[in-house]
């Protein structure tokens, strides 16, 4: 069966772009003909943040062992007042590749919308009136920064790592044009990774600084920068365990911009805390400051947030990021100001479960920074030096990140970490990410960890132990112990059932043995 509607366009006062649904489903018709004449209505599609910024897979926030899941949380909330134990999440916290692919998954449908814009202005931008061949050029990268971004994202969630003997394994649909009649076979990993590479090479020519917007506080983060798109390189590269490439991008990006937010003068609590009322009774929650906003919200701190150069969003659908015991005793709870200000004792009281457990917050409930950004840089940056065996360097260039985020009055043994050797170095600095970066990086990382040369970083396997369930049932008289193996084919999503239907099976799903 064949799934037929129209993509709508609509520029408003050339600011604004929306659009809808997933054009690896659409069938060519007049409507959908996007007519875009001038390099201004160009330039508005770029400006569309809002278009690009969302990054919505629910595998990467549940599947890893950063969240917590387990029946003696699930007892305590009940999934009626937790989403992360509706049957939707366990499937993602679980790995059931049976269930998964019944479910609705926006994020491969928004993905490949913001390829089919790049690709809009990719064969706008030597048509339209009003640019001058420097800025035609200029908006050709920024496309195939977007593109790259979202393919190798795609990868990221759909696909196995790309590593020696991975090659011909099934990639992604790679889309180059706006035709609807391109074909929607998914490509080789190999075939997969050039195509980003290749948009890669073309975004790093891109030489915007990164700076703050006239007199405001605001950064250019919305639109690609050479800190950014050097930013991206050196994680593209750090994925694919080339620690040299990765260690002269992340060098490039820091050298366009290092700033980092300094916990002990920059971050701070909301003006006002948030009060509920449980079983009578109010409670106070202290939240961060990032908090405030709200649903489907962008606001001016957000683009105030210095480090990110480049804005995307990972987005949590359950709104409760539950961390689990292994997160939690990563942290030096005394002084390390992330603990302090991210991990919120109390935060089920937000919904209205007496019992205080744990919530991680980023921005609002939902969203936490998946661009690129300095400590990110930082963070490589250590990481490939020490895997290069230059431990001193290594060691130095990660305290940079621990002095803005620990308590500058701790000793300064705790404030600095120190290595004996290589893979001592690697090992803290890993722990380190994890730290820096829980949730929104930590699944990405297990399998590049779990599938590199070395076998000391070794994450191994998962396990969580919770109750047999179904799509529409738990079954709390049946306990099991739930694993993903440290090689498993599991580490790629599958893909929703629909793309396969639209497509007339030409889309082929994961293979699972």
């Amino acid at each position: 069966m064949k799934k037929y509607f129209n993509i709508s366009v609509i520029l408003l006062a050339l600011t604004a772009f929306t659009a809808c649904d997933d054009y690896l489903d659409v069938k060519p018709s007049k409507s959908t003909s996007l007519t875009i004449e001038t390099g201004e209505q160009l330039n508005a599609l770029l400006n569309s943040y809002t278009t690009y910024y969302l990054e919505e897979s629910p595998w990467l926030i549940n599947a890893s062992d950063d969240q917590r899941c387990d029946t003696e949380m699930f007892e305590i909330t009940g999934s009626s007042d937790c989403p992360g134990y509706s049957t939707t999440s366990l499937s993602y916290a679980l790995w059931d590749t049976d269930i998964i692919p019944e479910l609705t998954d926006e994020n491969w449908k928004h993905e490949y919308l913001k390829i089919f814009y790049a690709n809009t202005i990719l064969e706008k931008a030597d048509k339209v009136s009003g640019l001058s061949s420097q800025e035609r050029d200029q908006y050709k990268r920024e496309a195939r920064f977007i593109r790259a971004i979202s393919s190798w994202y795609l990868a990221q969630v759909y696909c196995e790592p790309y590593v020696p003997g991975n090659e011909n394994k099934q990639g992604i649909v790679l889309k180059s044009s706006t035709d609807f009649g391109e074909s929607v076979k998914r490509a080789t990993l190999k075939q997969t990774y050039d195509f980003i590479e290749a948009d890669l090479q073309e975004a790093l020519k891109i030489e915007t600084p990164f700076q703050k917007i006239g007199t405001t506080n605001r950064w250019n983060s919305v639109r690609a920068n050479k800190a950014a798109v050097n930013g991206f390189a050196a994680r593209f590269y750090l994925y694919l365990n080339d620690y040299e490439k990765a260690l002269n991008y992340a060098n490039a990006a820091l050298n366009a911009h290092n700033q980092l937010v300094d916990y002990n003068t920059e971050m701070k609590v909301m003006d006002s805390p948030t009060t509920v009322t449980i079983n009578g009774k109010s409670e106070t929650i202290i939240l961060p400051y990032t908090y405030e906003g709200g649903a489907n919200s962008v606001n001016e701190r957000m683009m105030e947030w210095k480090e990110m150069t480049y804005f995307r969003m990972q987005e949590d659908n359950n709104w409760w990021m539950m961390p689990s015991e292994s997160l939690l005793a990563l942290y030096d709870k005394t002084y390390d100001l992330r603990y302090k200000y991210h991990f919120i004792p109390n935060y089920s009281f937000i919904n209205t479960i007496s019992t205080p457990l744990m919530g991680y917050v980023f921005w609002w409930k939902d969203r936490i920074i998946s661009g690129p950004t300095t400590a990110e840089m930082l963070l490589t940056k250590a990481e490939c030096e020490a895997r290069l065996n230059r431990v001193s360097e290594a060691m130095t260039t990660v305290n940079k990140l621990r002095a803005a985020r620990m308590d500058k009055n701790a000793p300064a043994n705790v404030i600095n970490l120190s290595a004996s050797s290589a893979e001592d170095a690697v090992k803290k600095i890993l722990e380190e990410r994890r730290r820096e970066m829980p949730f929104v990086r930590r699944f990405m990382d297990i399998r590049r960890l779990n599938s590199n040369t070395e076998s000391y970083d070794d994450v191994g396997a998962l396990t969580k132990s919770f109750y047999a369930f179904s799509l529409t049932n738990i079954d709390k008289n049946s306990k099991k112990t739930y694993t993903l193996e440290k090689n498993s084919d599991k580490y790629a999503c599958p893909l929703p059932k629909t793309e396969f239907e639209v497509s007339d099976f030409v889309i082929d799903q994961n293979i699972y043995k």
